[in-house]
Formats: structure tokens, sequence, C-alpha cells
């Protein structure tokens, strides 16, 4: 779908000389510096040939200077008969020049200017006596090959010197020439209509020609790599003119297949797969390919309908173009010159360009430049053109909601239009096609019409207008003829040709020719009227000087702005006042071009659009450029490095990039947002859309949601981007549209949330306009159905750029309810039969379902329309498992309705009508506690049984035992005293069973059943409470003494010492008992106390100071044992830390060496569990990603519990024992300070002096070592947590710091003690 724009035309008028004497000529380009070498002679009286060299400069022209002189002996006619190459080579900095008469000069440019030096820098390198017929350099300047006068091909290096030399006619047909074995021979090929006679025809070469136009003089032509070469000569033999082909060695591989009337022109596409020539016949004119196996694929027609040849057809540099130059006319008539560019695609030929040079003049030369690949060089006899092209979408840029988005492609004098609006025709097919006069070489669309209307700029510099008001009919109209112009300069300058034109309106036209004496480009305002059935009236044409070579004209119909690029990236802003313009034929400025830059670009961009950016706070003018190394610009900032194409959107900049991904920049941001996100995409980002490798914009519809993409093949692919469809929606919803965002959210199937979440508030005061927009039941059932409590635009589009939501924050724990309500409440007012079906979904879809609501409604229709409640019933059944719904309909005791839910189901009746015929033999609340009871509402049916009647209430208290329903029994009894003591007692024994004895105890007193509560609260240790209500009931002192020793002997199995002694002394007076569980306890002072108030001092000797010795020695041990454990664990924590620091490629983990096979097969395995390294091996890739069974999660925790040396357990495992450490050291100052008190008192000064000094010490090192130990930074702290899961290769060991414990401020050191 693209065409060839030319972008700029440099001409260097006549001080080149060439004269109308010179018919061809010979050129070379310096790549390096683009300087242009030529050869001429000024007079055909002369014998001197001068190669001339044109560089460009900075003055108003180029510098031309003669490089050097070559003497011929004789007067020279024509240089073709003299010299056949030219060619520079990079290497030497040197031009080698073949004359026919066998010499090969080279002309060293070492910058020597001087005249008496010329001669030094021309060197005779070599002579051949047999002539020179064809010269030609490999790419790589390496070889250069020579056809002699003798018909042989002599290969010699850069250097001259000779490696082969063989003759080119020979009867071998190649080394590489097929060999047939049946299948693949032409006669069992498919021949299409022609039928299986095709199969038997015998080609007869007897009456094979030669071409009218030959020359007889051969030609090479190299493959681009340089391995290959073929040439085209004339084969003595056969008479006929044959193309053959030879590796780098010279070895002959292949020949082609005789072709009748083959002319001398060849050219290898640099791609490889084609060699060019062309076959003319009297009444057709064909560019012919060849495989480099010899055999004819594919041609094409030219379009001449009068006398012409073809003189040379050129390949450029990326094999995209086929440039034909072509001479017309004969000796009757007047002679033209003209250059073709022709362009492939889908296997169709396009003429995309026609250069034709004007009636006076003649091309001598066209060569495209070796590495820009757009740019032509055409030498003429009075001038040098440079000419540059891009390759353009030719589409309106006009925003508008009627533009018909249609592509103008120009095939020569054919322009074929396809509205992508409405269809997609694949190309080289098109929807409508304008026939022009002459090859057209641009298409400009007017805002006329959407901006349908569009002008036609041929060669002949006819500009064509046509009317497109049928482009949005159903079905479309061809464009209309409305007239042609041709514009006649008003002055005397001979300026080029029209290159770009600009139809801003009805009246307006802009366009842009190069001024050769200026080395600039004019700009023509041309005014016009059209009236009807005639050709437009041109009123004037004003013309603005320009001091700069203008690149782009480009026109911004949207905002009504001009802009011009020049080749150095600037960017001029067009001032015109469109509304000055008069119907009076004065010349006036009615346009201005700024003086300085509107923007600079960083390099020069071939392709330029305008638009606006920004916020409603801030819109600024921003100009994308797009740079042929794949830099997009917006002004002077980089957005990107790797685009390939882009396309301003009416809310995106589409482009689409290298990594073969289409992104979508919102326009409304600010300019310094606008910018290309590296980060990986999320699951539903709509900015990036995955596209075919090499695809590229055609262009977007606007206000629509297609996107067209060519792929390189040349086929269309219209897509519907999620971020033009979300942009659609949007602008619906805000504008209210509910049924436009609704069908374009089901057709591109977008989440139906977005309808409610993109504006919640405005949706639910426009609920009745939603339901009369999508009106359609299905649709709305199929909304209802979808609705979820998600905010889709949080989790799943969210907005790219500026959010046009209104609300921030909902609570969406009850959208589905408040949507449903507010939806039902509106359908109930509108027609609640119609919408039936949509409302019993509002129920079903209710967070829990409503279906007893929904079941309602049906039960109320029933009467009155019998069929449309069973049609409803139907629906419900489609939304609800038809078991649940008959479940619902029985819990509401409706069997009518359980009869009419059950017999559109599937359910069987012999299942369900005996069960509905045993129910209804019960007594009404019996019956309702059966059916409760079937569908386990057993709070209902314990309520519906207890109402059945007293008769039932021994039912009643098995169910509550069976089910646990002691709580709602408790509050339906509650009124009954008899029954609540019973529901009480049942449940005491429940609570008893699950050993909560306290409150069981409890229920037994509610349920006046004391001696069970001494049982439990005997069991619960609540001694003060059995032994209350022992002496409550009068308990003798017998059974006082023994319920005291039993609740002792409890007490004392759950290590309540002091209590158990209390109760032993206040009931049964064993003082003696008590002292001994006191001092078990520890509770030293306070059995010394109970020793002198039972006057027993003699168990302190026997008693409690051996207790407290012992306590003394146990106490010893264990701070001993606590102060090695800091000790030790305190120095390998250290150590570990030491090692980390340093190693830190231990626990800096570089994903980039994963898989890579470091150990030889013969190496030890390293384990990928030590260290904190990470395994590598593919066996546990996979298995550490496998799901974690109980037992595998178990042997990690016993890893961690033991903590072993090396491991990368051990570092947590020694933090956690250490805190454990700090915690038993708080715990046990409590004992430390009874003991010591204890000590003193009974005069063991030495005890108590060793341990508080020990224990100090203790508290000591821990104060000292506690900051170092666990106030260490994040990355030096590993968690508790690591598992074998933590260490894949996608996930490093979850690092944190464990809590440092505080230690407890008590004052427990006695100060006598020194």
């Amino acid at each position: 779908m693209k065409s060839l724009t030319l972008l700029s035309e440099t001409i260097v008028p006549e001080c080149i000389p060439f004269g109308n004497h010179l018919k061809r000529t010979f050129h070379t380009i310096n790549p390096d510096n683009g300087d242009f070498y030529f050869v001429r002679f000024l007079n055909p009286s002369f014998s001197n040939i001068e190669l001339v060299k044109c560089s460009e400069t900075e003055t108003l022209y180029p510098k031309i200077s003669v490089v050097a002189v070559f003497s011929n002996g004789d007067p020279i006619q024509e240089l073709e008969e003299v010299i056949c190459g030219i060619k520079f080579l990079v290497d030497t900095q040197s031009i080698c020049v073949a004359f026919i008469n066998g010499d090969i000069v080279t002309v060293h440019l070492d910058g020597r200017d001087n005249d008496d030096e010329k001669d030094e820098l021309i060197e005779l390198v070599g002579s051949i006596d047999s002539l020179i017929k064809c010269m030609e350099w490999s790419p790589d300047e390496e070889l250069v090959i020579f056809v002699t006068g003798n018909d042989t091909i002599l290969e010699m290096t850069k250097d001259f010197d000779v490696i082969t030399e063989f003759p080119i006619n020979v009867e071998d047909l190649g080394e590489a020439v097929s060999i047939s074995v049946g299948w693949g021979k032409k006669e069992t090929q498919f021949h299409g209509s022609e039928g299986k006679l095709a199969a038997q025809r015998v080609v007869d070469i007897t009456n094979f020609t030669l071409s009218n136009d030959d020359d007889f003089k051969p030609r090479i032509s190299w493959h681009d790599d340089g391995n290959m070469f073929c040439c085209s000569a004339i084969d003595t033999n056969r008479g006929l003119r044959v193309i053959r082909v030879y590796n780098r060695e010279g070895v002959l591989q292949s020949t082609s297949e005789p072709v009748d009337k083959l002319s001398y022109t060849l050219s290898w596409r640099p791609s490889g797969n084609l060699i060019a020539s062309n076959q003319k016949f009297p009444d057709k004119h064909e560019i012919i390919f060849f495989e480099k196996n010899g055999l004819r694929h594919g041609e094409f027609s030219l379009r001449e309908t009068g006398s012409h040849k073809v003189v040379e057809i050129l390949w450029n540099c990326d094999s995209t173009i086929l440039a034909i130059w072509l001479e017309r006319g004969d000796s009757q008539s007047e002679n033209s010159s003209c250059v073709q560019l022709w362009n492939m695609n889908n296997y169709h030929w396009y003429l995309k360009q026609e250069i034709l040079i004007k009636a006076d003049d003649s091309v001598i030369s066209v060569s495209w430049d070796p590495e820009t690949a757009l740019r032509l060089y055409i030498v003429t006899q009075k001038k040098f053109h440079k000419f540059e092209f891009a390759w353009d979408n030719l589409c309106s840029n006009y925003i508008h909601e009627k533009d018909a988005a249609a592509i103008a492609v120009i095939d020569g004098s054919s322009v074929y239009l396809t509205p992508f609006r409405f269809l997609n025709v694949p190309p080289p097919m098109c929807a409508f096609t304008v026939k022009l006069e002459s090859p057209a070489s641009y298409v400009s669309f007017s805002p006329n019409n959407g901006g349908n209307d569009f002008a036609v700029l041929q060669i002949n510099q006819m500009i064509t207008f046509f009317d497109w008001q049928g482009a949005l009919n159903k079905p479309c109209t061809p464009p209309t003829l409305i007239g042609s112009i041709k514009l006649k300069l008003l002055d005397s300058k001979d300026h080029g040709f029209i290159r770009q034109i600009a139809w801003i309106n009805k009246e307006i036209l802009l366009c842009i020719l190069n001024d050769p004496e200026s080395r600039s480009d004019d700009i023509f305002l041309v005014k016009m009227d059209f009236k009807e059935e005639f050709n437009p009236i041109v009123r004037y044409v004003e013309k603005i000087c320009n001091s700069f070579v203008i690149k782009r004209l480009n026109w911004n119909p949207t905002h009504e702005k001009i802009y011009l690029i020049s080749n150095d990236g600037m960017v001029f802003d067009v001032e015109i006042n469109l509304d000055q313009f008069n119907e009076k034929d004065e010349k006036n400025n009615y346009i201005k071009v700024s003086d300085s830059p509107f923007i600079c670009f960083p390099e020069s961009c071939t392709w330029v659009e305008s638009t606006k950016i920004g916020t409603e706070e801030r819109i600024e003018t921003v100009i994308i450029g797009l740079s042929e190394n794949n830099k997009l610009y917006a002004n002077e900032k980089l957005v990107t490095t790797g685009c390939t194409s882009f396309f301003i959107h009416n809310n995106f900049l589409i482009l689409t990039t290298l990594s073969h991904v289409a992104r979508f920049l919102s326009l409304r941001v600010d300019l310094s947002d606008l910018k290309v996100s590296e980060n990986e995409t999320l699951p539903y980002d709509e900015a990036v859309r995955r596209i075919e490798r090499g695809s590229k914009i055609v262009c977007a519809v606007y206000y629509d949601v297609s996107l067209i993409l060519q792929m390189p093949r040349g086929n269309l692919e219209t897509i519907s981007p999620r971020a033009l469809v979300l942009a659609s929606v949007r602008d619906a919803l805000n504008r209210l549209d509910y049924k436009t965002a609704y069908i374009d959210c089901r057709k591109h199937r977008i989440d139906l949330n977005i309808l409610y979440d993109h504006s919640p508030e405005t949706f639910l005061k426009n609920v009745r306009s939603f339901v009369l927009q999508v009106e359609k039941v299905d649709y709305l059932n199929l909304f209802l159905s979808n609705l979820r409590n998600e905010d889709v635009i949080l989790t799943m589009y969210p907005p790219v750029g500026n959010s046009n939501k209104t609300d921030s924050t909902q609570d969406i724990s009850t959208k589905v309810n408040t949507i449903c309500d507010a939806i039902r409440e509106v359908l109930e007012t509108l027609d609640s039969k119609a919408y039936l079906k949509s409302i019993i979904t509002t129920y079903v879809r209710r967070n829990p379902p409503d279906l007893e609501s929904s079941l309602g409604l049906l039960a109320k229709l029933k009467d009155k329309d019998p069929d449309l409640a069973e049609d409803a019933i139907k629906f419900a059944i489609f939304l609800v498992d038809a078991d649940q719904l008959f479940d619902v309909a029985l819990g509401m005791y409706d069997f009518r309705l359980v009869l009419l839910v059950a017999q559109q189901s599937q359910k069987d009746p012999r299942e369900y009508l005996p069960f509905l015929a045993d129910l209804e033999n019960y007594p009404m609340h019996y019956q309702r506690f059966k059916i409760d009871d079937h569908l386990h509402r057993y709070e209902k049916a314990l309520k519906n049984l207890s109402l059945a009647g007293d008769e039932n209430f021994e039912e009643c208290l098995k169910y509550i035992v069976k089910h646990n329903l002691y709580k709602p029994a408790i509050s339906l009894f509650s009124n009954s005293k008899e029954k609540y003591k019973r529901i009480m007692f049942i449940y005491g024994d429940y609570l008893f069973k699950e050993s909560n004895y306290a409150e069981a105890g409890l229920a037994y007193i509610l349920a006046e059943v004391k001696h069970k509560a001494i049982v439990a609260y005997k069991n619960a240790g609540s001694w003060r409470e059995a032994l209350a209500i022992a002496q409550e009931m009068k308990y003798s002192l017998d059974d006082i003494f023994d319920l005291t020793l039993n609740l002792a002997e409890i007490l004392e199995d759950k290590r309540q010492y002091q209590e158990a002694a209390q109760i032993l002394l206040d009931y049964v007076k064993e003082t003696e008992k008590s002292i001994e569980l006191l001092c078990k306890g520890h509770h030293w002072v306070e059995a010394m106390r109970v020793s002198y108030m039972y006057n027993r001092e003699d168990l302190i000797q026997s008693n409690i100071r051996p207790s407290i010795i012992e306590g003394h020695v146990q106490l010893l041990q264990d701070v001993n044992s606590m102060l090695d454990q800091l000790n030790q664990q305190t120095t390998r924590l250290k150590e570990i830390r030491t090692n980390k620091a340093n190693q830190p490629e231990l626990l800096n983990y570089d994903k980039s060496i994963d898989n890579i096979d470091m150990f030889s097969d013969t190496s030890s395995m390293v384990s990928g569990f030590s260290h904190y390294t990470q395994s590598n091996t593919q066996l546990s890739i996979h298995s550490s990603r496998s799901s974690k069974s109980a037992k595998s999660r178990r042997r990690t925790e016993r890893k961690k519990a033991r903590g072993k040396k090396g491991s990368i357990y051990e570092e947590v495992y020694l933090l956690d024992s250490l805190k454990r450490l700090i915690e038993r050291f708080n715990s046990t100052q409590v004992e430390i300070s009874n003991l010591l008190k204890c000590l003193i008192t009974l005069g063991i000064m030495k005890s108590a002096q060793q341990i508080q000094t020990l224990f100090s010490k203790l508290e000591e090192s821990i104060k000292m070592n506690i900051d170092e130990i666990f106030d260490v930074p994040l990355t030096t702290a590993t968690e508790t947590t690591i598992t074998e899961d933590d260490l894949t290769i996608d996930k490093q060991p979850t690092l944190k710091v464990i809590e440092k414990p505080k230690i407890s401020e008590l004052n427990w050191k006695l100060q006598i003690i020194i």
C-alpha cells in the first residue's frame, strides 16, 4: 500500500556543460563523501577526455574540478567508443578507468591539485592486447572482471594480477545445471488452461533472433555477496544472447535457457534471487527475470505504446526498486528520456514513479547510490540531478468521523483507492481505480467531504481534482472528477518539477518545487475557483521564496497548521490567513514562512506528522518525526529507538517496533510522559499488542477500532487492538452511548463490567437510559451474568495516560447487588412481563442469590399467566442448578411451585412424587420440620419441631444432641422452666464431653444437678467452686476430706503447688505436706512463713534448707550452660558473617549464569544447597517448581531445627537459639532473686555470692553482644523461612532481620552481697 514520494531534487544546472553531442557518459560515486565523478569531452573535434569531480559545498553551486585528462589520438564521436568502464575504489582512494583499446588506468586521488602534479596522478597499470569490451569490479573490490575483444573473460585481483582467463562461448552448460529425474521435468508439470498439449509442445529455437535494440556488447553483473557473477553476451554458435553464471573462481555454474529477442541489459538483484533483463516483441516489451540456475522466473510488461528502447535497468541497493532507463521516439519523431521506478508487491509490479526529462534534454547516465537505497543520480546533457525518495502511505490525516480511511496507491497512470473504514481489499486489488492521462507522482487529500476529496499530481505537471462524496455511501460509489489545472509559472526561471502538493481547501493549493539557481525550494500558493461543469480557474499564483531545501510539506487539516521540514531536521511554521483571501486577482502576502524554526530534530527525519498532546490544563503542538535509523522523536525528545512505522490516531500515537509489537501511546499526557516503557508487559496491558514479524502500519480508522497492517510479503490484516477498543468504549461511555459501548465490548470480548466500573455514579444515575439503549433482554442478561465484585478498571483495563474515571474508589463488595437492584427497579417500572427473564437474572446474580424472591415472583405469576411462568421457570433452571431451585421451592413450603419446578427439570417423578406425597400426610409444623431437616436447615427444623407439640419434645432433645443445636434450643425453650433445665442438662453433658469442665459445671448448676457440677469443677481444677458447692450440699467432713485430697492431687499434677498447699492447710491441716509442695514449686519464702505460722521450725532444716541448696545447684548448672551456649554461638555467628563478607558472591545471585555447565564430567558434584549457592541443574529446576508434599515440608522443618553446621539454615538457627536464650535469661531473673533472698536468710552467703557473680557475668555478656547479634543489615541476615522452593533459578532466599529481644529490667541483685 506504499507509494514512492519524491522528497528532494537537487539540480546542478549548466555549470556542467556536456553538450548535445554526448549521448552516453560513465560515472562513479565515492560512498564516503558523496563526490560524483564522470568523464566527458567538450567538443567532437577534441581528442581529450576529462575526468571531472562534482562535490557538494556550502556555496550556491557545487565545486566542479577536472581531476585528470586523458589524451586520445583521434577526435571523439562517442565516449562508448573510447571508454568501457569506470569505478571508484574505496581502499586505494583511486579511480580505475578501462579503455576499449585495452589500457587500464588508475587515477590516484591524493589531494594534489597542481597542474604539474596531475600527470603523476595517472598510472597506466596495464594493457590488454585483445582490447576490452566490458569491465566490472566485485562488490568487495577484491576482484575485477574484463571481457576482452576475443570474447574471453579475464579475472584479475585488485592489484591487477591475472587469476584466470576462459572463453565465454562454450558448449558446457555449467556445474549447477539441473538434472531431470522425471518427476520434476517440464512435461509433468501443471500447464493450466493450455492443457496436456503444452507438455508435448517442443520449443523451436531456430527462429529465435537477437533484439532489434541490441548493441552487441557484453555485460557483467555481480551478486551482492561477491561469490558469483553473470555475463550476458552473444553466443556466436547459436546467434542468440545468452546469460551465463560463474562463481568467484570463474567456473561456469549455469547457462540461461534460450530466449527470443533477449536484450543486452543485465542487473543481478542484490538480494540474490533474480537476474533482470528485457525482451522486446513487436506487440509488447517485457522485463524478464532469471534464477541463478538459468531458468526463467517471471516477467512484467512495460506500459509503453509508442516507439521506445530500454537503455539500462538497475536495482537499488536494498532490492526494492528496479529502475528502467527508457528512450522514447525514433528517427522520424522527437526523442525523449525518462526513468521509471518499479516495485513488486504481492506478485504485482507497480510503476511507482516516472522521472520525465524535458524535451530539450536527454539522459546520458543513471545510477543508484551504493549505500542509500532511495537515492538516485541522473545525468543529462545539461544538468546533474540527485533525487531522494521515501516510501509513504498516501492517506488523509484529517481526524474526522466521516473520514473513510482511504489509501491511495500509485501505479503508473492509475491510482488505486480503498476506503478501509468499510472494507479491506487485498492488494494488488482495490475498491476503486482512477485513470489519469499520465503517470501520477503524488496524491494529497483535502479536508472537504470529511477528508475524502483528493488531488493527484501527474508527471506532466497536471493536477487533477476528485470529489468523493460517495465514500460514505452504502455501498460506496467511486470518486468523481471535478477538474484539472496545469500551472504556468509567472516568472522565467527554469524551475524543476512540482513534487509535492497540499490541497488546503476547496480553493487553495500549495506546491513545492526546486529552484536550481538558489539551490533551494520555492513554495507556490494557487488560488482557484471551481465552477460547475467547468475546470477550475486559476485566479493567481503567489510564490514564497525560501532559503532552504524542503523535504516535506506537512499540512494538518485537523488543526489547520502547515509545517515545512528541511533536510537537516528543522521544522518551520507556515502562517496562512485563509479568511483574508478575496476573489480579486491581487497578489497579497497571505502566506509567510517563519524566520526561526518551530523545533529542530536531533537528526533528519524522513516521516513527519503534527498533533496536539496534553491534558485539559495544558495542550501543546508536537511534531512527531521518524528517522531512517528507526528513531522516533516528539519535538526534540527521543521517544524510542526501534520504531518502524507510526500513525497518529485521534487518541493515540500508534507505532510498530523492531521487537514486533504495536504500541499505543496516549496523546492525553504531558510531553514529558510520552515514552515507551521498557518494563515487562502486564497480562492485560492494552498499550502493547504483538504483531507479525515485519508488519508496518498502513492506517488506523479515526474514531473507530480498526488498525490496518501490511506484512512484508504485501498482504493486509485488519486488527482491533485492545487499546483502540477500550478507547472507543470509554468515549462512548462518556457520551452515555451505552449501546455502542455494549456492542463494542460484546464484539471484541471486553469484560462487560467496564460499563459500570468506568463511572459507577454515572451508571447508577443513568440506569434507565442504559436499559432503554441496550433494550434486548438477551443483552441485559449477558451483562448481568458477567457481573462480579471486581473493579476491572484497576485489575484489567487501567487507562493508558490520564484516567477518565471519575470515581477513584468504590465499595466493590456490594457492586453486583447494587447493580442488580438498580436494574430490577427500572425493569419493574418499564414492563415486568417483557423483562421477566432479566428480573429473574437480577435475583439470581445477587450475592448470595435471592432465589426465594425470584420463585416468589413466579409463584404470583403462575396463576395469572401459566405459560409465561413456565418459560420463566425454564430460564431460571438454565441459570441455576435444577436441584438447588427445587430445594429452594421446597423450602418455601409451596408444593404447587415445587411441582412446577420439578416438571421443567430433568428430575425423575418416581423420586420426588412419593417424597412430596409423604410430606403432605404430616401436620403443618411437623411437615415443615421434615422439609427443613431434608434441606439441612437444622435450626429452622428445630424451631418447627418445637411448635409441633409437647409430644415431640423427646424427639426434639435427640435432634438437639444429633446436630449440636444447644444454643438455638436454649433460646427456643427459655420460657419453659422444665424444658429449659432438660436442655441445660444435655448441654452440660456435651460440654463435659468436650473437656470444657468449667462451663459444664455452670450448665449443671442451671439444670440443678449439683453433684455433676462438683465433678465438672473438680476436673476443671476450680477448687473454690467445688468446695463451695460441697458445703452448700452439706457434705460430711469425711467427704470434704476426700474431696480436698482429690483436688490437691489434681492441682499438683497441674503444677499449681501453691494452691494445692493452700487447700491442704485450709481444709485438712496437712502442714508437712503443704511445705513439701511449696518447696517443690520453689516457693521457699512462703514455706518458711507457713513453718513459723504453725510452729514447725523443724521443717526448715529438714525440708526447706535442703530444697534451697538443691535449687542453688540446679540454677548454677543452668546459668553455666547458658553462658557456655552464649559464648560458643556468638563466636560461630561472627565467623559465618565474616566469611559472607569476604565472599559477597555467595549472596549476590546472577541469573546470567543459569544452566552453565561449569564442571567436567569427572568433577565432583557440588551441593546445590550449601553456602547459599543455587542449583543450576535441570533436575533441580523441575523439582523445585513442583508442589511441596507434607513430608517434604516436615523434612525441611527438621533441617532448620537441627541447624547443621555449614548449611544454609545455620545462621538462622543460631539467631533463634540466642533469642530463646535471652528470653530464658529474663524468666530466670525472678527465680534467681528469690533464691538469693533465701540463701541470705539461711546464712549461706558463699553460695549466694557464687550464683550472683555467675549470673551477673551472663547478664553483662548478653548486654555486650546483643546489638552485634541482632542489629544486622538486611543483606546479611537470613530469615528462618528459607525453603527448597526459594532455591530455584527464578528466586533467591528471602532475607529478613530477626527482631531483637528485650532484656528484662528486673532489679534482682542484692547490694549486701559483695
